[in-house]
C-alpha cells in the first residue's frame, strides 16, 4: 500500500464493497471529498489500479483549472482511455469535436444529450463484457458539458456493472454545484470523507522514511504544524532527508523546515481556489489584527467570499481562528510575495487598522514595514506608539518608530519634537548614540523651534556631552528669555539655576549673571528640583540627617523615567557623600535592579558608578572594581561624557590600593574631556589620581592634584568632606615630605569641617593628628580614630588605623595589645579580599610605570561571605554588640566599663555570653566586621559610641532630624505631585 494511503483502510474497504455489489449488476455512485491535498487522489489511483489488475475495465476523468472554458475536454479524455476500436470512438469524439466547433453565435448542431447517449451506449457495451470503473478527479474543475455527460451515465447504469467514483474538493467554489446535488440525490450514492491524519498516522508515515524514535518525537510536532494532511506531512519529510545535519534526538525537537514545506503549503493555497492565495496574504500581513471586516477592506472583496477563503484556509490546516497556527505558514506565504507587494500590504493594513481603530503599536509595525514616507495621520500614530513603547521600556521600538515619523515630516517643529524624543530614547540607551542629534537640535534651538522645557533639557545633554560653545550660547539665549520674561517662565528654566549649581557650578555662574537670578529657591514644587536643593546643601558642607532624609523623601516620590532618573542620582549621590552609606546601598541596589529588570542600559550604568563608589568607601576594593567596570562597560567611555570622572576614579583608586599599576597607567592614559573637570566628577577623578601618585611617592604631583581639588571646590562654594576630603589626603602627602606642623595644620582644618557627622572623614584626618603627636597622645587618637571608622564602615581606612594602633601599643610596650590589634587588622584585610605588599626601598620624584606602591594591599582570591557568622552576629543584643566591638578593638574590660557606663561584672557576662553566642574562645577570634553603631533589628540602643567634639549641639539636632526622616523638614517640597514622567 502507498505510504499516503495510511490511516485510509476504512474507506479504501468501503470502495471495494461498493464495486464488489457493482460487480453482481447493482450500479455505485460514490464521492470521494476532502480539503486540498487529503489524498484524494492517490485513492482513487490506487482504488483503480488494484480493480484494473484485477479484469476491471478503468475509464478515468480529470479535471484541471482553467478547463471549463474548453466544453468536453474531460469526455474527450475519458473516450481516449477506452480500449475499444478507434472507429468505434472516432463517432463520439467527431460529435466532441463539432459541437466545440459551433460554439459562439451560430446555433449548435449537435445537443450535449446526443453526446452523453453515446457515451452511454460505448459504456454499456463494456459493461456487458466486464465490471467498468469510471473515476473522475478533481471533478470541480471539469467543464460543464462534460459533467452533464457525467450526470446522465449516473442515471442510467444503477442495474449495470458500471461504478462512478468521483473526487472532489470540498468547500471549494465549484463551478457546478447543481451536479454534486444531483449526484447526492441518486438512491445508489455514497459519501466518503478523507480526515486529516491522525498523531498516530503521522508517526507511521515518518517511521517509514526516518528512524522509528525519532519518527515518534517528531511526529506531535509535525501533527501540529500540518494539521494532518498528506501532502504537508509529505514534504516534511522530504525536507527532514534533505537536511545537512541529522534531526535531533530531543523530546521538544521541531521538524526541520525547508523548501520542500514552503512549496506544499503554497501548493494547497493555489490549489484551493483562486481567491484563497490573495486572502492568505492578508492575512499573513494582518497577523493576529485578521478580522472578516479588515480583510474585505484590505482586498476590497465581499464579504461571504472572504468568509468563505478562511473557512477553506482552516479546512486546509492552516488556520486557527482567523490567524496562521504557525508562523512557518505565514513566511511560506510572505516569500512569494515581492518587496513592493508587501510594502503596498503593509501600508494598506496600517490604514485599514487606522481607520478601524485598532491599537496605535499594531498601526505602526505595519508603517515600519513600509517602503515610503508616512502621511501626516501615520506621523501621529508613530510618535504616539514611540511614547507607548517608551512607558513599556521597548525604547529599541520607539526609536524605530521615531525614525520613520522622521521622513515624514520636513523641518519645524514637528521635526524638532520628533528628533528631541528619538535623542531621549537613544540615550536611555547610550548616551554615545544619542549624542548625533545634538548638531540638529542645535540648530532647532537657533530657529527658535524648541520650547523652553526641550531648550533646558537640549542644555543638559549638550553640558554632558561637553560641547562647551553650544552649551554656551544655548545658556546665553535662555537667560535672554528668562529676563525678558521678567522671570515668569516655567519650572524647568525657573529651576535651572539649581541644577547648574551642582552638576556644572561654571556654567551656574554664567547662568546667575545672564538671568539675574542671585538666590536659588530652597523649596522647589517638584522632586527632581528638590534632589538639586539637597545635593546643593550636601556639597555646601551641610551633610545631616535633613538632607538624607529629604534624599530618601525625593526616591520614594520618584518612579524611574527618562526625566526622573537623574534625580534618583543626585538623591545617591546627596547620600553617599554624606557617608550614609547603608541608606544609599538599600535604594542603590533597589534601583538598580529595577534598571536592570527595565532592560534601561544607561540608568543601569548610573547607578552601577553609585554602588562602585559605595563598595570603593566600604573597602570592599573586587566589588568597586567590578561595578565600575560594568559602568563603562555598559555604554563606554563616550557614553559617560563629562561624567567619566565617577567609574574611572573608582579603578584608580582600586588599582592604586592593590597595586595593579599597570591597570591605573592603563585609565590614566584614557583620553577624559577637559569639560570633566569643571564638574563635581573632575573633582573624584583628581582625588583619585593624587591618591595614586602619593601610594607611588610621586609627591609633588599628588599634592598638585590634592591642591586643585581644593581650588575648585573653594570657587564653587563646595565644602562637602565626602566628596573629597582633599585636606586630609595634602596633609599624609606632607607628613611624607617631613612637613609635621603642615601635616597637622590642614588635617586640623579638615577635623575643624567634617565633624562626627562624617566618621569616616573624621576618623582618617584624626589618624593623622595622632601620626604627629607625642607616643600616648596618638594612642588616645588613634583609638578614637578607630571608633569612628569603625563606625563608619570604612573597612580599608579601619585596617590601616589598627595597624598604626598595633604600632603605637608596641611603642609604649603593651606587646599583648599590640598582638591582638595588629591580629584584627589582618583580619579585617583578610575580610577586604586584601593582602598587604612590601615598601619599596626607593621612591622617585617623579611618576614611572616602573614605580611600586607604599603599603599598598593587592587583591587576593575571593573568599565566600561568612554568612554564618552573620547570622551568629544577628544573635547578639544592642549591648552585647557594643561590648564586642570594643572587645575587639583591643580594649580591656575595665576601658570598656568606663565608655559604656556600666560595672566590670556587667561587661564579663556580656563576653560569657558574648563568646557563647559567637562560638569562640577569646578576644581575637572576635569577627572583624563589628560596628560601633550598628542596632540590630527590633532592638533599641544606647547613646552612640561616637566621640563627641564642641559641635555637640549640631551633632544632636542631626542625629534627631536624620530618626525623624519621615516627616516632612522645612526644606520639602511644597506640593505632594510626583513626577511620573516617562
Amino acid at each position: 500500500m502507498l505510504v499516503v494511503l495510511v490511516e485510509r483502510r476504512f474507506e479504501f474497504e468501503l470502495l471495494e464493497g461498493l464495486f464488489a455489489e457493482t460487480a453482481e449488476g447493482q450500479g455505485r455512485i460514490a464521492l470521494v471529498d476532502g480539503v486540498v491535498a487529503s489524498g484524494k487522489t492517490e485513492l482513487l489511483r490506487t482504488f483503480a489500479d488494484r480493480r484494473a489488475a484485477h479484469g476491471a475495465v478503468v475509464l478515468s476523468m480529470t479535471g484541471a483549472r482553467g478547463q471549463g472554458d474548453r466544453p468536453f475536454g474531460g469526455i474527450r479524455s475519458l473516450v481516449g482511455t477506452m480500449r475499444v476500436p478507434a472507429a468505434r470512438t472516432a463517432s463520439l469524439l467527431r460529435l466532441t469535436a463539432g459541437k466545440r466547433a459551433v460554439l459562439g453565435d451560430e446555433p449548435p448542431e449537435v445537443s450535449t444529450f446526443d453526446i452523453a447517449q453515446d457515451l452511454l451506449e460505448l459504456v454499456l457495451e463494456l459493461s456487458r463484457k466486464d465490471t467498468v470503473l469510471i473515476t473522475v478527479d478533481d471533478a470541480q474543475h471539469v467543464d460543464a458539458p462534460s459533467m452533464e455527460c457525467v450526470l446522465h451515465l449516473a442515471n442510467h447504469t444503477r442495474s449495470a456493472r458500471i461504478m462512478l467514483l468521483v473526487a472532489e474538493a470540498v468547500y471549494d467554489s465549484s463551478t457546478h454545484p447543481a451536479y454534486r446535488i444531483e449526484l447526492i440525490r441518486q438512491a445508489n450514492f455514497r459519501r466518503v470523507r478523507l480526515a486529516p491524519l491522525s498523531s498516530d498516522g503521522v508517526a507511521e508515515i515518518l517511521a517509514r522514511h526516518i528512524a522509528p524514535d525519532i519518527a515518534d518525537r517528531l511526529a506531535p510536532a509535525c501533527h501540529a504544524i500540518t494539521a494532518g494532511n498528506p501532502l504537508l506531512v509529505r514534504a516534511l519529510i522530504e525536507d527532514q532527508l534533505d537536511a545537512p545535519q541529522p534531526v535531533h534526538t530531543s523530546p521538544d525537537t521541531r521538524p526541520v523546515i525547508g523548501d520542500a514545506f514552503r512549496q506544499a503549503v503554497l501548493t494547497c493555497l493555489r490549489r484551493s481556489g483562486p481567491d484563497v492565495l490573495g486572502v492568505a496574504r492578508a492575512v499573513a500581513v494582518l497577523g493576529a489584527d485578521t478580522s472578516v471586516g479588515r480583510v474585505c477592506a484590505l482586498l476590497r472583496q465581499p464579504r461571504v467570499d472572504v468568509e468563505r477563503v478562511l473557512q477553506t484556509l482552516r479546512l486546509v490546516g492552516c488556520l486557527e481562528d482567523n490567524d496562521f497556527k504557525d508562523p512557518l505558514f505565514r513566511q511560506a506565504v510572505l516569500d512569494c510575495v515581492t518587496p513592493a507587494e508587501l510594502s503596498g500590504l503593509h501600508r494598506s493594513a496600517a490604514r485599514v487598522l487606522h481607520e478601524d481603530q485598532a491599537g496605535t503599536a499594531n498601526v505602526a509595525q505595519h508603517l515600519l514595514a513600509t517602503d515610503c514616507a508616512p502621511d501626516r495621520w501615520a506621523v501621529r500614530r508613530l510618535r504616539q506608539a514611540a511614547e507607548d513603547a517608551l512607558r513599556s521600556d521597548q525604547p529599541a521600538a520607539a526609536i524605530g518608530f521615531l525614525e520613520r515619523a522622521l521622513l515624514g515630516c520636513g523641518e519645524g517643529t514637528t521635526s524638532a519634537e520628533l528628533r528631541f524624543a528619538l535623542l531621549g530614547a537613544e540615550w536611555r540607551g547610550n548616551p554615545a548614540n544619542a549624542a548625533r542629534h545634538l548638531p540638529r537640535l542645535v540648530e532647532h534651538e537657533r530657529a527658535g523651534e524648541l520650547d523652553v522645557s526641550h531648550t533646558v533639557r537640549l542644555l543638559r545633554y549638550l553640558l554632558w556631552s561637553g560641547r562647551r560653545q553650544d552649551a554656551s550660547d544655548v545658556l546665553n539665549r535662555l537667560g535672554d528669555e528668562y529676563r525678558a520674561s521678567a522671570g515668569h517662565l516655567a519650572d524647568p528654566l525657573k529651576h535651572l539655576g539649581l541644577w547648574l549649581a551642582h552638576s556644572h557650578p561654571e556654567p551656574a555662574a554664567r547662568w546667575a549673571e545672564a538671568s539675574g537670578e542671585t538666590c536659588l529657591d530652597s523649596s522647589p514644587a517638584s522632586w527632581p528640583a528638590m534632589a538639586s536643593v539637597v545635593l546643593n546643601t550636601v556639597l555646601s558642607g551641610d551633610s545631616g540627617g535633613t538632607s538624607v532624609a529629604n534624599a530618601e523623601r525625593v526616591l520614594r516620590a520618584t518612579v524611574l523615567g527618562d526625566r526622573t532618573v537623574e534625580a534618583a542620582w543626585y538623591a545617591l549621590q546627596a547620600m553617599i557623600y554624606s557617608d550614609q552609606l547603608d541608606t544609599a546601598l538599600r535604594w542603590c541596589d533597589t534601583l538598580l535592579a529595577e534598571s536592570k529588570v527595565r532592560g534601561a542600559t544607561w540608568w543601569e550604568a548610573m547607578f552601577s558608578a553609585c554602588r562602585a563608589e559605595i563598595a570603593l568607601r566600604y573597602g570592599e576594593l573586587p566589588r568597586a572594581a567590578s561595578y565600575a567596570n560594568r559602568a563603562i562597560w555598559a555604554v563606554g567611555v563616550e557614553g559617560w561624557g563629562v561624567g567619566i570622572g565617577m567609574p574611572l576614579g573608582v579603578l584608580v583608586s582600586v588599582g592604586s590600593v592593590v597595586g595593579d599599576h599597570d591597570a591605573v597607567q592603563h585609565h590614566l592614559r584614557q583620553p577624559v574631556p577637559e569639560e570633566m573637570f569643571g564638574t563635581v566628577f573632575g573633582v573624584t577623578y583628581l582625588r583619585a589620581r593624587g591618591r595614586y601618585y602619593l601610594a607611588n611617592g610621586w609627591y609633588a604631583a599628588a599634592l598638585k592634584d590634592f591642591q586643585r581639588c581644593g581650588e575648585l571646590m573653594a570657587n564653587w562654594g563646595f565644602e562637602a568632606p565626602g566628596l573629597a576630603p582633599w585636606r586630609t589626603d595634602a596633609a599624609e602627602t606632607h607628613l611624607r615630605l617631613g612637613n609635621v606642623a603642615k601635616a597637622r595644620a590642614l588635617a586640623e582644618e579638615q577635623l575643624g569641617h567634617s565633624g562626627p557627622a562624617n566618621p569616616r572623614v573624621h576618623g582618617s584626618a584624626t589618624r593623622i593628628v595622632a601620626a604627629t603627636s607625642d607616643a600616648s597622645s596618638r594612642l588616645r587618637l588613634l583609638k578614637d580614630a578607630v571608633e569612628l571608622l569603625q563606625a563608619s564602615g570604612d573597612r580599608l581606612e579601619l585596617a590601616h588605623t589598627l595597624l598604626d594602633l598595633s604600632k603605637a601599643h608596641q611603642a609604649l610596650g603593651q606587646a599583648a595589645k599590640a598582638r591582638m590589634v595588629s591580629h584584627r587588622a589582618g583580619r579585617l584585610v583578610q575580610a577586604c579580599r586584601l593582602e598587604m605588599a612590601p615598601v619599596p626601598s626607593e621612591r622617585s620624584d617623579r611618576p614611572t610605570t616602573t614605580s611600586h606602591a607604599q603599603s599598598v594591599p593587592t587583591v587576593s582570591r575571593p573568599v565566600a561571605p561568612r554568612s554564618s557568622e552573620q547570622v551568629l552576629i544577628g544573635a547578639l543584643t544592642t549591648s552585647e554588640h557594643r561590648v564586642a566591638a570594643l572587645a575587639s578593638l583591643g580594649f580591656t574590660n575595665r576601658e570598656i566599663s568606663g565608655k559604656l557606663h556600666i560595672t566590670v561584672s556587667t561587661v564579663e557576662q556580656h563576653l560569657t555570653k558574648i563568646f557563647r553566642k559567637l562560638k569562640v574562645t577569646k578576644r581575637t577570634d572576635l569577627p572583624a566586621d563589628l560596628r560601633l553603631d550598628v542596632n540590630p533589628v527590633g532592638k533599641s540602643g544606647n547613646e552612640s559610641l561616637l566621640p563627641r567634639d564642641r559641635d555637640t549641639g549640631r551633632h544632636e539636632a542631626a542625629r534627631s532630624a536624620y530618626r525623624d526622616r519621615g516627616t516632612v523638614g522645612a526644606s520639602g517640597p511644597r506640593t505632594g505631585t510626583h513626577d511620573r514622567s516617562a
